[in-house]
């Protein structure tokens, strides 16, 4: 059976604001249907991805499809 498609991909996801670096290099794959959560500590960029993906931060390099 051949592996679908992810329904959301993000790759080398990049962000900067000036000279600090928000998130660095993040790669995921969310397939139609998973249930994904986003840990870590306080400022390891968690919202910035959310943001990014919502379309409120622009990505400074990276991609998301």
């Amino acid at each position: 059976m051949p592996s679908a498609m992810p329904a959301i991909s993000i790759a080398g996801l990049t962000v900067r604001f000036g000279d600090v670096l928000a998130v660095d290099n993040a790669s995921l794959d969310v397939g139609e249907g998973e249930f994904v959560s986003i840990v870590g500590p306080s400022g390891c960029g968690k919202t910035t991805i959310l943001n990014v993906l919502t379309g409120l931060v622009p990505l400074s390099t990276g991609s998301i499809s």
